[in-house]
């Protein structure tokens, strides 16, 4: 497989072209569509939302989407420590979280004294979501290109169940860990209001997931009517890219709350199995890695190496397929009529 002699994207990537001298479309393209930082608006709108939030007095600034991974963890320790922040930390268990993951957090927010809550969701549920969406194409293959199905429906579910707590909290922001990689069109993806698509639009996304699993699957995946039409509605916002993202930094700062990388997990993750059996499915389904894209992109950014992107997309001692095939085992015998849903 020929990749960009730049990034590291394949050539059978979507949509992109490769030239004579080995350089894909996007790097050519990237210095004219991207700036070097993020606008000058776009940090002070941050800015601005810090204040008001704080302004308010509530008993919580934000909601923090808590994976427990590496970037989760140094948002919260951002949040708190250099803005001072009133946070609530919220993970979503998938069933498929690293149980060092768990430690870690534990370790995290006993570090930053931040009031912690775990969602755990029927299983059942969340094994056919996360089935469906790896064995099918059950999305638009414009998404696919920046991520597995198992991981577009896990981090839906992340966000809904996000935004129904702030809503119910009255906290005005939600916080996400987001890289500057995982950016996938413009800046406007950082911050924003997830209400200002119409609820309709956003279900039609799902449809043919909730057609194979039911109609329940939108009870996770998107907010109901009411819940969209909560004024004020929560914020949106991915900080780590405007404030700046840096991984040697990360991986400095953690150890100091107690965190280690956990060695159960596949290179690309610091927190969740699950995301092994999204990446082997999706090379199956599509004939690439589910994290071409963002590793190329933070390599455009200068975020990592080339190097050591194509260490993150290699699998040099089958962590990923043993991982994944752990997973697969889980979730199929949790799924099957011998032993029943959630067994």
């Amino acid at each position: 497989m020929r990749r960009c002699s730049v990034c590291v994207l394949p050539e059978n990537f979507p949509g992109i072209t490769i030239d004579q001298d080995g350089v894909c479309s996007l790097c050519r393209d990237f210095t004219a569509r991207h700036p070097p930082a993020p606008s000058a608006r776009l940090t002070d709108t941050l800015w601005s939302l810090l204040a008001d939030a704080k302004a308010r007095n509530h008993r919580y600034d934000a909601v923090v989407a808590f994976s427990g991974g590496k970037d989760s963890s140094y948002l919260l320790h951002l949040l708190a420590s250099r803005f001072g922040l009133r946070l609530l930390a919220v993970t979503f268990d998938n069933g498929f979280v690293s149980s060092a993951c768990f430690a870690n957090m534990r370790n995290v927010v006993s570090a930053l004294a931040v009031d912690h809550i775990v969602v755990r969701h029927r299983q059942d549920h969340m094994n056919a979501i996360f089935l469906e969406s790896a064995l099918s194409r059950v999305f638009p293959d414009h998404l696919t290109r920046f991520g597995s199905g198992v991981c577009i429906a896990c981090i839906r579910i992340v966000i809904t169940t996000m935004l129904r707590i702030a809503i119910e909290k009255n906290v005005p922001m939600v916080m996400l860990g987001n890289t500057p990689g995982q950016v996938l069109t413009s800046d406007e993806e950082l911050i924003f209001k997830d209400n200002v698509i119409p609820l309709p639009l956003r279900r039609q996304l799902f449809a043919r997931l909730a057609e194979r699993t039911g109609p329940w699957a939108y009870d996770y995946l998107t907010l109901s009517a009411v819940e969209y039409k909560t004024r004020p509605f929560p914020w949106i916002v991915s900080p780590l890219p405007i404030v700046g993202y840096d991984e040697n930094e990360i991986y400095r700062v953690l150890p100091d709350l107690g965190w280690s990388k956990p060695t159960d997990v596949d290179p690309s993750s610091t927190n969740c199995r699950l995301n092994a059996f999204g990446i082997i499915r999706h090379k199956n389904l599509y004939r690439f890695h589910p994290y071409d894209y963002e590793m190329s992109q933070l390599v455009r950014l200068g975020v990592l190496t080339r190097e050591a992107a194509l260490d993150k997309l290699n699998d040099h001692d089958d962590t990923v397929v043993d991982v994944a095939s752990a997973v697969e085992r889980d979730l199929m015998c949790r799924s099957c009529s011998r032993c029943g849903p959630g067994a």
